[in-house]
């Protein structure tokens, strides 16, 4: 969502194939591990296996404090605060500390979507204008479950550029904020393409206002968080005094190196319902036990939740509402990142594992998907597989070498082949080769990080990328 950074994130170069490392910067804060009950002799020992990763990963560049929580057979195992949550006046971060979730919002959003829809106060087949009439269509139809699905079409004003940046210090009432997107061409016609949109769950957000009669933030505070026991969860805002809430931190690059600094400043309110809640990943995998259980929808409502969106050509989005359906070498995955700025979180569900893991970090450069799925294998108590790196078959590689576009991200990625091995790149500033390593089928992992995985189309003319809780499509160019 930024240069430096990404909020709600879905900005392309910003999110996509960070080959490069991080450069040296300031030394990491001290870790300091909370508390959680450590009953049995197992817990013990999961738990002490987790210090040991958490420590590790706040040696990295950039690392400031994180919020950790397992869950498993119904209740939450492990829970607990790392590092700092001001790294200014050295306070620690614990349990309880409130960290920005970023785009993991949208998942409150589509359930209380969901929740409405059972009441019969709206359909998922309703037109955007009946509850939005002020923002133009533009003669198209827009539906309630386009929004969801991130199959509308309407810009996301997330990706509007300089036009939107001018604009990030401040708090914009809905009128300004879509402003920035109105008056622009739709991206594509409504239902026919799928594209991470963060206006769309904007708009949800008014909907749901419209619906409910209260703010958005209202909505959460006494519908979700109250009724569900989720006392650390709730909307952010820069003007009201919020206990135990942790600054959030990036790394600013020198010609000497790179120095820890203080996160953009921006209106909290601009996220909306697209990413402006605060928790902790205690608060985070309750939710998702409430959610996955039938707590706060029908088991059929949390269905349609996380289904995959079909496209009329037949390609599965790997969204449904809100939720990312995937897998985790061979275990099946619902999950949702997010990314905003000082922020990023990742929320994941193994359902025949039974495992929920949340990770929030506040260090921009430490990113919480790829612990959290370090964590997996600790919660399982099993050895994570190797990556493969197999030799390619000589007559595939031509098939997949060539130019290809990210679609509604505007950046142009690059296949290329040198020694019978298989590279891709990113054509913006910064990004550097890197090389997939085959795993078998049509499934690649980059040798930078085994979590960044490429799965190619059968006739090789377009690739799927998952990184960082997100999933991107791209097509070769003619």
């Amino acid at each position: 969502m930024m240069q430096r950074t990404s909020a709600i994130r879905t900005s392309a170069t910003a999110l996509l194939l960070i080959a490069s490392a991080i450069a040296h910067g300031s030394p990491a804060p001290r870790q300091t591990p909370i508390s959680a009950d450590a009953s049995t002799p197992a817990r013990t020992d999961m738990e002490a296996r987790v210090d040991a990763l958490v420590a590790q990963y706040l040696e990295k560049p950039g690392a400031v404090g994180l919020s950790i929580a397992i869950a498993r057979g119904g209740r939450v195992v492990l829970a607990k605060g790392y590092g700092l949550a001001d790294a200014e006046f050295d306070v620690k971060a614990d349990a309880d500390t409130l960290f920005r979730i970023g785009s993991v919002t949208k998942q409150f959003t589509a359930a209380l979507v969901m929740r409405y829809v059972e009441q019969g106060k709206l359909s998922l087949d309703d037109d955007l204008s009946k509850y939005v009439p002020e923002f133009p269509l533009q003669g198209k139809r827009v539906t309630i479950r386009q929004l969801l699905n991130h199959t509308s079409g309407i810009p996301s004003y997330t990706d509007v550029g300089e036009e939107w940046q001018k604009k990030w210090p401040l708090d914009l009432s809905h009128e300004e904020l879509l402003a920035l997107v109105k008056d622009k061409p739709f991206d594509f016609e409504p239902g026919t393409k799928w594209a991470y949109n963060n206006t769309g769950y904007y708009l949800l957000g008014m909907v749901l206002e419209k619906v409910g009669g209260k703010s958005y933030g209202g909505l959460i505070t006494g519908e979700i968080a109250k009724p569900l026991g989720l006392t650390r969860t709730r909307r952010d805002s820069n003007v009201e005094l919020i206990k135990n809430r942790a600054q959030g931190y990036a790394l600013e690059r020198t010609p000497l190196g790179s120095k820890l600094v203080n996160d953009q400043v921006f209106g909290t309110g601009q996220p909306g319902a697209a990413g402006m809640l605060l928790s902790t990943a205690r608060d985070l995998v309750t939710w998702q036990m409430a959610l996955s259980t039938g707590k706060f929808v029908s088991p059929e409502s949390y269905a349609s939740m996380r289904t995959p969106t079909i496209l009329p050509d037949g390609k599965n989005t790997g969204y449904g509402f809100g939720l990312m359906i995937d897998d985790l070498d061979g275990h099946e995955r619902v999950q949702h990142g997010g990314g905003i700025f000082g922020f990023n979180s990742m929320l994941a569900w193994y359902p025949k594992d039974d495992l929920h893991v949340a990770v929030i970090s506040n260090g921009e450069p430490l990113r919480s998907d790829s612990i959290a799925d370090e964590l997996v294998w600790i919660g399982l108590g099993v050895e994570r597989p190797a990556v493969k790196d197999e030799p390619i078959p000589s007559e595939r590689l031509p098939q997949l070498v060539g130019a290809y576009d990210l679609e509604g991200l505007g950046l142009e990625s690059e296949v290329t082949t040198e020694g019978g091995k298989l590279f891709l790149q990113a054509k913006a500033p910064g990004q550097k080769k890197f090389r997939l390593q085959w795993q078998g089928g049509e499934e690649y992992r980059a040798d930078f990080d085994r979590n960044v995985k490429v799965v190619f189309s059968a006739d090789g003319r377009s690739f799927q990328l998952f990184q960082s809780g997100g999933m991107f499509q791209a097509r070769r160019k003619p």
